[in-house]
């Protein structure tokens, strides 16, 4: 049980790739920008040889781009389908776009018609684990050879107490903060250079969004108060209050009960300012309580909002998506608080259905390795990871250094230098994120370790109220909060 909930340092489980762009050279020949097209066309070239001719099966691709994704991204995965169908002429490969939400994927596990492969965030393996909603690869990952290649963070996040894996990680990521350049430049919120003079510290964000309003009319930050989102942005806010510690908001007393601690001065210090950045500064948007994840990245990106608390791996939402130029977007740490500055580590992983067969997961094994997303390096691998990367180019994506999921330094590095190879953005917009990392000027933690859904789903009632009710008692709603969490994780843990 200890092993099941720890919480996880992710600082240590990442190879974070942060050469920047140019000067690791080059992994071919090729000249220094090949467009999406070009790429697509050499991977859907390239291994004519088939590989296992006997592996026969069906396997459903929940990762597979929506239909109103890109047209580049579209035909990359087009490119490797027909990469993967020429090598195993016998797997059937089903196109199964899936958004994942944990609430619509468990009726899929257990009614038999979830897909072969979909991608959870790091928050819910352990519970899908214990709850025999995915299934067992642990086989086809040794078959394949990369069992040594997982991180012991990783290897404890996605498998079980006996060490049956049931996924693998896709990518990780830091919390950060995207910034619309061109409404810092309209308020007058830039240095000598032209750069944007972010916020570093909390403080800031709600003095400079305050400027923003001010001379814009747009809203100064962007803030997603539905579902579980704004729940799940304020804990890292309410870390640099001071909810670290013996006043974390949620931690097992010395019985090893789950205690909820939403009522700590911390806590309620960092709701305070939640309530404040409406009533006292009046920068947030005013669709705050039905804008979701994908609603504040529409709004940075077309420019009604000019700060959104989001991660390295959501740059492509803002700018591919949304229209905003490469040249006026940024990415900068997560500013400081009072008692410090941290910032959420994650990530996203595979995970497969709860009835996959062996021929299912070894075809899904090698489905994978053609999407170059499992360390190994071939001519097939790296035409893959090119086209990925030129098509984002393509498509108006930054094309930034990497948080790498692996630890195989070889497959770091040949990846990184295919990124320089692609880079289309100017590094001085992103450096400091990148930096603050590396340098360690900011500490990395995970998510809060248990029902860390549930937990974010009650903090998010408690901002509805607080930013649609000015005179709303921040005490007496997170009390209330608290004890309806406790009593969930009585229910859930506690009691069981």
């Amino acid at each position: 049980m200890k092993k099941f909930y720890r919480i996880i340092s992710l600082l240590l489980v990442m190879g974070i790739l942060l050469a920047g762009c140019g000067g690791a050279g080059t992994v071919t020949d090729e000249p220094a920008y090949t467009s999406s097209a070009e790429v697509i066309g050499e991977l859907s070239g390239m291994s004519s040889e088939v590989i296992d001719p006997d592996l026969t099966c069906t396997i459903t691709l929940g990762n597979w781009p929506a239909d109103t994704a890109p047209e580049s991204e579209r035909a990359l995965f087009d490119g490797y389908k027909a990469t993967m169908e020429k090598q195993y002429p016998n797997v059937t490969l089903v196109p199964d776009y899936f958004s994942y939400t944990l609430s619509n994927y468990v009726p899929m596990a257990k009614g038999g018609t979830a897909p072969s492969i979909f991608q959870p965030p790091f928050t819910d393996p352990q519970l899908l684990i214990s709850q025999g909603l995915v299934g067992d690869v642990t086989d086809a990952l040794e078959a394949v050879g990369v069992l040594d290649k997982f991180s012991p963070a990783y290897y404890e996040m996605l498998a079980d107490e006996n060490g049956r894996i049931y996924g693998l990680p896709r990518d990780g990521y830091v919390l950060g903060l995207h910034i619309n350049a061109a409404l810092f430049r309209e308020a007058g919120l830039v240095d000598e250079e032209g750069l944007p003079l972010y916020p570093t510290t909390l403080q800031e964000l709600a003095e400079y969004g305050q400027i923003i309003r001010e001379k814009t009319g747009k809203a100064g930050l962007v803030f997603p108060a539905s579902e579980t989102y704004g729940g799940w942005l304020f804990t890292n806010i309410a870390w640099n209050f001071g909810c670290v510690g013996e006043n974390a908001l949620e931690y097992q007393d010395e019985t090893g009960r789950w205690v909820c601690n939403f009522t700590s001065d911390e806590c309620i210090a960092a709701m305070n300012y939640i309530r404040d950045l409406r009533w006292t500064y009046d920068i947030l948007n005013v669709d705050a309580t039905t804008t979701d994840w994908a609603g504040s990245h529409s709004l940075l990106g077309t420019g009604e909002a000019a700060m959104n608390f989001a991660a390295d791996d959501s740059v492509d939402q803002p700018t591919a998506n949304k229209g905003l130029p490469v040249g006026d977007f940024a990415l900068v740490p997560f500013p400081a608080g009072p008692e410090g500055r941290y910032a959420l580590a994650g990530g996203t992983c595979y995970m497969f259905s709860p009835d996959i067969t062996g021929d299912q997961a070894t075809a899904l094994m090698a489905y994978l390795k053609i999407l170059g997303k499992l360390p190994f390096l071939d001519d097939d691998i790296i035409a893959g990871m090119r086209a990925d990367y030129a098509a984002k180019k393509d498509r108006g994506a930054p094309v930034l250094p990497a948080i790498s999921a692996w630890n195989d330094e070889d497959y770091n590095a040949a990846k990184q230098a295919i990124i320089e190879q692609y880079c289309n953005v100017d590094m001085r917009l992103y450096d400091d994120f990148f930096g603050s990392i590396s340098e360690g000027t900011i500490t990395l933690r995970a998510e809060e370790p248990v029902f860390a859904q549930q937990l974010y789903r009650e903090l998010t009632s408690v901002i509805q109220r607080l930013i649609t009710r000015e005179n709303a008692d921040v005490l007496k709603a997170l009390t209330e909060a608290q004890e309806s969490f406790q009593e969930y994780l009585d229910d859930e843990i506690n009691n069981a």
